[in-house]
C-alpha cells in the first residue's frame, strides 16, 4: 500500500509538476538557513536553546544511522521496478531507506525550536509542524522514501525531545555530570561507529549488481561519528575552556554572527572541496560532518571570545 502511495505521488509529479518545488523544500534541512537556527540562538540569544536543539540535530542522525545500519531497509524504487525517483533526489539519497534522515533533521531543528519555547510561543508548534510536514511529504513526493521511513523519524525525533529535556536537566551545572555526560556520550558514539564499521551487510544482486556496495554501507558510520564526536567534544570543550556569555551588546552579536557566517562560509567553499580531493570517502564523510558543527559549538566561540577581549582590552 505504501508503494501504491508513491506510484500515486509519481504520477502526480510527471503529469501536474511540482518536483522543482518540493527539491527545494526536500532540501531545506541541509541549507544554511536551518543550520544557523541553533547556531544564532547558542551565540547570541539563549544558549542552552542552542544546545538542546544541537543535540537534538547531531545525536539525533548518530541514532539514524545506527538504525539505517541495523535494519538496512532497501529504497522503495529497488522493491518496485515501477517507481522511479526524483533525479535531484536520487543523486543525494545515502545508503538506506528507514529512517528518513532529511525528516528528521527537519524535525530536529523546527521541531525543537518549536519544543523548547512551546510555552512562550505556542504558535510556533503550528508553523514548525507544518515545515517538517512538508519535508516529509517531498521526500515521498520526490520518490525517495516511504511514509513509515518519514513517520519513523518524526516519532523517534520528538521522543528525543522528552529524553534530552530530561539529560539536561539531569546535568545542570554540575561539573561531575557534565565530564560523565562527555565520557558515556563520546564512549557511546565510538561503540556505534565501531558496530556500524564491522557488522556485515547484505549484498543482495540486482541486475548483475549489489544492490548496496558494503564499503558504500560503512561508510556511514563515519558520518555519524562525526556528528557524535563534533557534540560531544564541542560542547564540552566550550563548556570547560570558554564557558561564553550571550548577554552582550547588540554590536558584540553583530560581530559574532558575521565571524560565524565567515568561518562556516570558509568551511564550505573552500575547506570541503579540498577534503574532497584529498581525503578519502570515509574521512570526508566524517569532516563534512564534524567541521561545521564543532566550530559552532567551540572554534568560533573561541575566535569571537578572543576578539571581544581584545577589543576590551
Amino acid at each position: 500500500m505504501d508503494l501504491d502511495y508513491l506510484i500515486f505521488l509519481q504520477g502526480i509529479r510527471n503529469d501536474w509538476g511540482g518536483e522543482g518545488f518540493f527539491t527545494l523544500v526536500s532540501d531545506l534541512p541541509t541549507s544554511a538557513l536551518t543550520a544557523l537556527i541553533p547556531a544564532l540562538l547558542f551565540w547570541c540569544v539563549n544558549k542552552y536553546a542552542g544546545i538542546f536543539i544541537l543535540f537534538n540535530a547531531e545525536i539525533g542522525r548518530v541514532i539514524n544511522e545506527l538504525i539505517k545500519g541495523t535494519f538496512c531497509v532497501y529504497r522503495p524504487w529497488i522493491h518496485e521496478s515501477g517507481l522511479t525517483p526524483s533525479t535531484e533526489a536520487l543523486e543525494k539519497a545515502s545508503s538506506w531507506s528507514f529512517p528518513s534522515g532529511h525528516t528528521q533533521f527537519a524535525t530536529a531543528i523546527y521541531g525543537g525550536f518549536a519544543f523548547f519555547y512551546r510555552k512562550i510561543v505556542p504558535l510556533l508548534i503550528i508553523t514548525c509542524a507544518l515545515i517538517i510536514l512538508t519535508v516529509a511529504f517531498s521526500r515521498n513526493f520526490l520518490g525517495v522514501h516511504t511514509p513509515q521511513d518519514v513517520l519513523f523519524a518524526i516519532i523517534y525525533s520528538v521522543g528525543l525531545f522528552f529524553a534530552a529535556e530530561k539529560i539536561f536537566a539531569w546535568i545542570g551545572k554540575d561539573d561531575e555530570r557534565r565530564l560523565i555526560f562527555f565520557a558515556v556520550g563520546t564512549a557511546v558514539t565510538l561503540i556505534i561507529f565501531l558496530f556500524l564499521y564491522f557488522k556485515p551487510y547484505p549484498e543482495d544482486v540486482l541486475n548483475g549488481k549489489v544492490i548496496i556496495d558494503p564499503l558504500t554501507a560503512r561508510a556511514d558510520a563515519f558520518d555519524a561519528l562525526g556528528f557524535g564526536l563534533s557534540f560531544f567534544l564541542g560542547w564540552f570543550l566550550e563548556q570547560k575552556f570558554i564557558n561564553f556569555k550571550t548577554k552582550v551588546s547588540s554590536k558584540d552579536k553583530l560581530w559574532r554572527i558575521i565571524i560565524g557566517v565567515a568561518v562556516l562560509g570558509v568551511i564550505a567553499v573552500a575547506i570541503y572541496p579540498l577534503l574532497k580531493i584529498f581525503l578519502s570517502v570515509e574521512a570526508y564523510k566524517f569532516f563534512k560532518a564534524f567541521l561545521p558543527f564543532f566550530s559552532i559549538l567551540f572554534l568560533i566561540p573561541l575566535i569571537f571570545t578572543k576578539v571581544e577581549q581584545k577589543f576590551k582590552r
